[in-house]
């Protein structure tokens, strides 16, 4: 049975994270307390780069993007387990996912994340970056979807309602790109652009635990959204990691 709604509406649970999460994060709800995924849901989370290829680099304190991405897609991955979701990962280390370092190592590695995702059945995919930009005022999670793919936009929709309620400079619009890891996998799959390391005090607050759990949460609230899980959730706190 496919348990992915298309072109999925946000419901009154979003409107009521928006009205929590407006009083503070800690207020939350912990949605391990009641709720059951459907079996069969998979997710697949992609941490990009790896290896040689650290992506991004903090201008302030080095911090990569390879290597906080990995931050992020380990803490992502414990909320959705703790629903009873499957998860797949393509990486859960520095490493990237070729064998020798070649001219095309970058492709080879691209090949080797799609074949993971594409062996998972998953039916989401969620790939965790960090962003950059010449001007450091720059900053603000943002999420991308697949160029003309509708129901990419809807779980990005889904995610960016989450992320604009709980964090103000989180951007307003999804962007639709031509992405080989959302063009060459089969689940419907986002980018999450979780913040810009070229931006002093955001690249710090990427590396806080507290703000990696919130955002975390968030995207995972905006998951289960697009999924429909969100029946018999019981009042409570967010759980840390």
């Amino acid at each position: 049975m496919n348990y992915i709604v298309k072109r999925k509406m946000i419901g009154c649970f979003a409107v009521f994270l928006i009205v929590i999460f407006g009083f503070g994060f800690a207020f939350t709800k912990d949605l391990t307390a009641s709720t059951t995924a459907p079996i069969g849901i998979t997710v697949a989370i992609d941490a990009g780069h790896g290896g040689l290829d650290g992506g991004s680099v903090g201008v302030s304190t080095g911090i990569t993007e390879r290597d906080l991405n990995i931050v992020f897609a380990k803490k992502l991955t414990k909320y959705l387990e703790d629903l009873g979701i499957t998860v797949v990962n393509t990486r859960l280390d520095k490493n990237g996912l070729y064998k020798e370092v070649t001219d095309d190592y970058k492709l080879v590695d691209m090949k080797n994340r799609a074949d993971i995702i594409n062996n998972s059945n998953a039916q989401i995919l969620v790939s965790i970056h960090m962003n950059k930009f010449s001007d450091q005022s720059q900053n603000g999670a943002q999420v991308f979807f697949e160029q003309g793919n509708e129901d990419s936009k809807n779980l990005a929709e889904s995610i960016k309602n989450i992320l604009t309620a709980n964090f103000e400079n989180a951007r307003k619009l999804v962007l639709a790109g031509d992405y080989y890891i959302l063009n060459e996998t089969k689940p419907i799959g986002v980018i999450v652009e979780c913040g810009f390391l070229s931006n002093p005090e955001e690249e710090k607050l990427l590396q806080n635990d507290e703000y990696q759990n919130k955002m975390c949460y968030s995207i995972y609230c905006g998951i289960i959204n697009y999924l429909g899980i969100t029946d018999t959730i019981a009042e409570g706190q967010y759980h840390q990691i």
